[in-house]
């Protein structure tokens, strides 16, 4: 099968930099900064006190105080303000980078060394960033296995992109909830904890020193359970106009829809849903309804 491209615009590119750059973020975010080498990168996550996720990035260390926060869905004035929120004496800077970006990925099902041979990077490890052009190239934990990311001005032409199929973007999405993976923010969000989507996996470590959120965190961890698990659901008929839309079950809610993607050339659509442990069977049994709306959904599955 040969690489296929999907893209996806980046809403907020952060420099994060200064001689307290690396002991301030590791006081925000979940992950433990002082372990990610120059060049490493890793999903990280800023929780609020208690422990649901404010925003997500894909962070590369670039230098020994110097890394860069990448967001799909959290605008760079949100991310600062945030970040900002808890400095007092700290040398730290925080600057929104300029111009349009994007992040363009090259998914091949079984090898994601044939893209790196595509856009002429020798080879990558997981858990480290390679430089490309004016962007970086990185494995992306949110996407399915085979998934090659490029971040990139959004104009920037690419002789290795010209010959690439470009299917539609819900795609590639479906392929990710198919894998299981829930984006942070627009699926895992405000009202979630990070488990809730199994972003602990990949995005918090509970072994480092204090976080924001790192309390409930640890509570959670000890316990080793939540109560609702989002998972990938699919649907018929139009989109919403607005998400998320709660979801019913004899007009109690059990549930909440948190995104769509419109599947081509079909009235059908798959999303990603959180919803209560107890309404699962009922999701399986008898579907889940969509509030305002006479639709229902059902699980996704292979």
């Amino acid at each position: 099968m040969t690489i296929q491209l999907f893209e996806f615009q980046i809403a907020g590119l952060v420099q994060v930099s200064g001689e307290d750059a690396l002991p301030y973020l590791q006081s925000q975010l979940t992950i433990d900064l002082k372990k990610l080498p120059i060049g490493g990168h890793r999903l990280g996550l800023r929780l609020s006190l208690k422990g649901r996720v404010l925003f997500g990035a894909q962070i590369i260390r670039g230098g020994e105080e110097e890394f860069l926060l990448i967001c799909q869905h959290t605008d760079s004035e949100t991310i600062i303000g945030l970040l900002e929120e808890n400095v007092v004496a700290d040398e730290v800077e925080f600057s929104a980078v300029p111009g349009d970006w994007k992040e363009a990925v090259l998914y091949h099902p079984t090898s994601a060394s044939e893209a790196l041979k595509l856009i002429g990077v020798q080879s990558l490890s997981p858990g480290y960033a390679a430089h490309l052009g004016e962007g970086w190239v990185y494995f992306d934990a949110t996407l399915p296995t085979g998934s090659l990311s490029v971040l990139m001005p959004q104009n920037q032409p690419v002789s290795w992109a010209a010959n690439l199929p470009s299917p539609h973007p819900s795609e590639l999405e479906h392929l990710r909830l198919l894998a299981g993976r829930f984006r942070p923010v627009t699926e895992v969000g405000k009202d979630e904890f990070p488990q809730e989507g199994g972003l602990e996996k990949t995005a918090v470590d509970f072994d480092k020193g204090c976080y924001l959120g790192q309390e409930v965190m640890a509570r959670i961890h000890a316990m080793g359970r939540v109560r609702n698990q989002a998972m990938g659901v699919k649907g018929a008929g139009p989109l919403q106009a607005q998400l998320p839309v709660r979801l019913l079950n004899q007009g109690k809610q059990v549930g909440t829809l948190k995104s769509q993607f419109p599947l081509p050339h079909t009235d059908e659509w798959v999303g990603a849903a959180v919803i209560h442990e107890n309404a699962i069977p009922l999701l399986a049994s008898e579907g889940l309804q969509l509030e305002g709306t006479e639709h229902t959904l059902q699980p996704l599955h292979r």
